[in-house]
């Protein structure tokens, strides 16, 4: 270009840039195109390539660790340097003065040069804060994120929130009387699995607790998990747990703890709630725990539901006995006074019992400290009982439950009526308390006992309905129901079925384990021969009957007589006679797979083992 023409260009540059361009439409006309330009990227980028979405947030998941996008990095990394009540000087104080000296920046910088050398405070104050900015991002992807630990503030919601949930909503509906701990544990209605299984008793407490009184659950949490992980240790005992909060720091377990005064602190209605929670409403147990001492298993009352309330609430009333002396024979009190002191099913004491106690103790044998105590008790009767005022003691929740369940316990299909039926159908098998004992239908079988915490645990009301409604003729038990041939009406076998599934809170009788002999460094039982009633059956019924007791027994094997289990099992008979090397039976209880027996728990002993291996070496004997 000639000098001349470069001359004449920059005169009309010179006069273009003093005139300038408009800023409508020229360069909203620019930024228009480079904008529309940019959206189409977009736009196809999003349909070609898609945005990368994430799974939808699920609560229950506590393995997915949340991170903000890249461009946050640096200011959660920040977050760090700045823990607990500082917080907040590093996401809201310093960002926010960053903010504003920008905002101020062409306040506060008036100079014309635009070079970064000419101007050395800003540049460098720039570099400084990209260099922070990048470093913390760095800092930030080069660091694991921290571990999820899902920490469970509230146990009794925690359950309740895996468990039931799903089906039930957040809350349920209990009708009065309910036994709660029953139903979860058993499941007693459709679709509803039993928990028995899967949670402990004292989880099955903590659920029933916070269904029952979810408010008392969050108390519980607030003012007692502190110290409490679990639950209390007087849990269950409304009587205990009164003491608990009127006695506040006075309570000996909590004397020198820093604690408050909850009657001061929480108020009638939330203390209601909070032992309500720790003392769920279950009718059964709080008349178990509370009433079955003096009243045994039921009582049969006539009243309305009004009165019965009002007798529990109002309490106070005074038992007299009367004097037998002149009514019984000198012989006859002695009888029943050493039946006091040591009760004897099927003795003449319990005759004389059931005849002239019965009705005021119901099953319930007072105790006495010796024989002469009992006969100057006997012999002259007395005011010897006051029933507490329950009102002060108990919440009325647990009243209203406890009057639901003595109503139910009384009618034709309650407790009351269950004993009087299994104790005409029922004991000369298993026992008075259902403690079992020889089968007199089945030389040689033992039956076990069916009052026991662990037989009712494992079994639902419905089955133990159905054992009684169909009989198990394996076992030489014959059918009850009516419908099956049986004596017995749809009433008569639901009141058994509440009588015996009574036992379960306070069972009647705990079986003795039996002394297996254990055999000596050569395999040999001491004193000889290897009972199969004495010492091999002992060790299956501890460790195998809940899988093998009947003829539809897990792998087809039944262990609830000899023969059976000598002649049962899949695939031929799992015991050879004189021939413990080739019996099955041997191999699974020494097998470490998954298909050793039992395939839950403890192995057997090695002597245990051998026990078996002497029985089954010795011929399998049915002795």
């Amino acid at each position: 270009m000639k000098k001349q023409e470069q001359q004449e260009y920059m005169e009309k540059y010179k006069k273009a840039k003093e005139k300038g361009v408009p800023f409508f439409p020229n360069i909203i006309f620019k930024d228009v195109i480079v904008s529309l330009i940019l959206l189409i990227i977009l736009v196809c980028l999003a349909y070609f390539l898609g945005a990368p979405v994430e799974e939808r947030a699920n609560p229950n998941d506590a393995n997915y660790t949340p991170r903000p996008e890249w461009y946050f990095l640096f200011l959660f990394q920040l977050l760090k340097y700045f823990p607990g009540k500082l917080e907040v000087l590093g996401a809201m104080i310093i960002p926010g003065l960053f903010i504003l000296l920008l905002l101020l920046l062409p306040l506060l910088d008036k100079s014309p040069k635009r070079h970064f050398r000419q101007r050395p405070y800003a540049s460098i104050a720039a570099v400084l804060v990209i260099i922070g900015v990048v470093g913390l991002t760095m800092l930030a992807l080069n660091e694991a994120p921290p571990p999820q630990e899902t920490v469970v503030v509230d146990k009794a919601a925690d359950l309740y929130s895996r468990n039931c949930a799903n089906c039930h909503g957040p809350t349920v509906d209990v009708p009065p009387g309910t036994d709660l701990h029953m139903v979860i544990a058993a499941g007693t209605h459709e679709g509803m699995p039993s928990w028995g299984g899967d949670l402990s008793t004292d989880e099955i407490d903590l659920l029933a607790g916070f269904i029952l009184s979810p408010n008392g659950s969050a108390l519980f949490t607030q003012q007692c998990s502190t110290c409490h992980q679990g639950t209390l240790q007087a849990v269950g005992d409304p009587i205990e747990l009164t003491k608990v909060f009127n006695e506040g720091k006075d309570y000996p377990p909590h004397a020198g703890l820093d604690i408050p005064t909850w009657n001061e602190t929480l108020t009638s209605k939330e203390i209601d709630s909070l032992l309500n929670f720790l003392a769920a409403p279950d009718g059964q147990r709080l008349f178990v725990i509370n009433c079955s001492g003096c009243h045994g298993q039921g009582i049969a009352f006539n009243g309305t539901d009004a009165e019965l309330e009002q007798l529990i609430a109002e309490g106070g009333h005074e038992v007299v006995m009367p004097g037998w002396k002149g009514t019984l024979t000198n012989p006859e009190l002695e009888t029943l006074a050493a039946y006091v002191v040591d009760p004897q099913p099927d003795s003449e004491g319990s005759k004389l019992f059931g005849q002239y106690c019965y009705a005021c103790h119901g099953d319930k044998v007072p105790s006495a400290p010796d024989k002469a105590s009992a006969l100057v008790m006997i012999r002259s009767g007395g005011s010897h009982i006051t029933m507490p005022i329950w009102g002060e003691i108990l919440t009325q929740d647990q009243i209203d439950a406890l009057v639901a369940y003595t109503k139910e316990s009384g009618n034709q299909t309650g407790v009351i009526a269950g004993e009087k039926v299994f104790s005409d159908n029922c004991t000369a098998c298993h026992g008075q308390y259902g403690q079992g004992g020889p089968n007199p239908a089945l030389a040689g079988d033992i039956i076990a006992p069916i009052s026991s915490s662990e037989y009712l645990k494992t079994r639902d009301d419905a089955t133990i309905r159905k054992i009684i409604s169909m009989g198990q003729p394996d076992f030489g038990m014959s059918p009850f129901a009516s419908n099956y041939g049986g004596p017995l009406d749809d009433d008569q076998i639901a009141a058994v079925v509440a009588f015996i599934r009574n036992w379960e809170t306070n069972p009647p009788v705990t079986p003795e384990p039996t002394s297996t002999p254990v055999p000596t460094s050569s395999g040999a039982i001491p004193g000889g021969e290897v009972s199969f009633s004495v010492n091999v059956f002992p060790i299956l019924e501890a460790r195998c009957f809940a899988c093998h007791h009947s003829s539809d027994g897990q792998g087809g094997y039944d262990i609830s007589t000899a023969t059976l289990t000598v002649s049962s099992g899949e695939g031929g008979p799992w015991i050879i006679p004189g021939d413990s090397g080739n019996s099955k039976l041997i191999g699974l209880l020494k097998a470490t797979t998954d298909f050793k027996m039992p395939p839950l728990g403890d192995p057997l002993t090695d002597g245990e083992i051998q026990i078996i291996i002497d029985w089954i070496d010795a011929g399998a004997l049915d002795n």
